[in-house]
């Protein structure tokens, strides 16, 4: 078919791309983030060190607003809209893996985080314009399944990535690992690059791009167009303060689990995968049931649940058994994956202007500072309050977000019918 590669219309091409980009975004996450934070707290790390790594790469994510207005207002259209940011940034994402093996990576240094950091502002380029493509190319009756195919596909990439990168790092090195992540992310490259992409926003033929740049008055008006909603305003909200509670538990979790319940590295590496795998089929299936379920009770439910498991590891403390553990990786997982598909649905819903990747780059920066406001707590609280006292702080910090979930998916909304139906 002429257009059996075309990047629209929820086709199996499009969805499989869009998933398989996601796969390569979830890929680092699991070498670079995941496994490479529990090799190092194997090899001694400490809560500090692990807190600083974690917040340096994450200083990317946070500025990924900054990314957007490039994304939108200028590209070679020979290359597809979007397309050209995606090869581009997937290239340089490999490229900028190469430092790291002239330098020593069997403890944390400064030359390390800032090699990561860069490494994650060309991933986070690739996030952006992948979103921005999403938004682009999905109709309102795809969203959902998107997003859960999309998301699931990231977290089976966190998954695969952690549970390899950590055998490999303990039994070959850091480099053999980082050889074979580089490897992955360049063979997912021929995807984009074998695609078509449209020149305009599904739904808007009349506004087909027709030069590289767009005017910066035009920019400017459409990127203050997209949050020009109440809803828009209390997604912000949400953002801000979703996250702090997962970036407290993601520089705790692997000290507290080889201090506190002796488990090895080796066995943190083979439970949390599974909560990431597991939670990624969650994740698709929110994505096709939540317009049957309704988003309101679901969001509400899985914020609920990521509250108590959070205030379980608190309460129970040193008490937890292995079973326990294990139930706690897979849980924390299974909800945070699957409140995220439901949220990212909502964003992309919302970004019904042509600055796509700015206005949901705008969401997403917001809600990777989060996770950074809670990597800077995170050793704080803990010198403070301790393990316990980190974790019960990570669920009360939740309970903004129970709060305002009924107002993002308020039934009087008319155009996103498909996923907040009246409750």
């Amino acid at each position: 078919m002429k257009n059996s590669r075309l990047l629209a219309y929820g086709s199996s091409w499009h969805l499989s791309s869009l998933s398989a980009l996601y796969f390569a975004q979830g890929l680092p996450a699991g070498f670079l983030g995941l496994g490479l934070t529990t090799f190092l707290a194997v090899k001694g790390a400490s809560i500090l060190e692990i807190s600083s790594l974690l917040s340096i790469t994450m200083i990317p994510w946070t500025l990924k607003f900054l990314l957007g207005p490039f994304i939108d207002g200028f590209t070679l259209l020979k290359f597809g809209r979007r397309r050209f940011w995606i090869l581009l940034s997937q290239s340089l994402m490999v490229l900028s893996l190469l430092p790291l093996f002239f330098i020593e990576i069997e403890k944390f240094s400064m030359a390390m985080a800032i090699i990561l950091a860069i490494h994650n502002i060309f991933v986070a380029t690739q996030d952006v314009a992948t979103d921005a493509l999403a938004a682009d190319s999905l109709n309102t009756e795809s969203l959902g399944k998107a997003n859960g195919l999309m998301w699931g596909s990231k977290v089976f990439g966190r998954g695969i990535g952690m549970s390899v990168s950590v055998a490999i790092y303990l039994s070959y090195g850091v480099s053999a690992g980082l050889l074979i992540l580089m490897a992955m992310i360049s063979l997912i490259m021929l995807i984009p690059y074998l695609s078509k992409e449209l020149n305009h926003k599904v739904g808007k033929q009349q506004d087909a791009a027709q030069n590289n740049r767009m005017p910066f008055k035009q920019l400017f008006y459409e990127i203050v167009s997209g949050f020009s909603s109440k809803i828009a305003f209390w997604a912000l909200i949400f953002m801000i303060v979703s996250n702090i509670g997962a970036g407290i538990y993601d520089v705790l979790f692997n000290k507290f689990f080889i201090e506190e319940l002796a488990w090895t590295g080796e066995q943190i590496a083979t439970a949390r995968p599974w909560g990431l795998w597991i939670g990624g089929v969650a994740g698709l299936l929110v994505g096709f049931g939540v317009s049957f379920f309704g988003a309101r009770y679901l969001l509400l439910g899985f914020i609920t649940a990521e509250l108590f498991l959070y205030l379980f590891l608190g309460i129970v403390n040193s008490q937890i058994t292995m079973m326990e553990g294990f139930l706690v990786l897979v849980g924390v997982e299974i909800v945070t994956v699957s409140s995220q598909v439901i949220m990212f649905a909502l964003l992309m819903s919302l970004c019904v202007t042509r600055t796509s990747a700015t206005n949901f780059g705008i969401y997403m920066g917001l809600s990777n500072l989060s996770t950074l406001i809670g990597s800077k707590i995170a050793p704080v609280s803990f010198a403070a309050l301790g393990y316990s006292g980190s974790f019960i702080l990570s669920a009360v910090v939740l309970i903004p977000c129970l709060l305002i979930i009924p107002i993002l998916t308020s039934s009087n909304r008319k155009n996103f019918k498909l996923f907040f139906q009246p409750d």
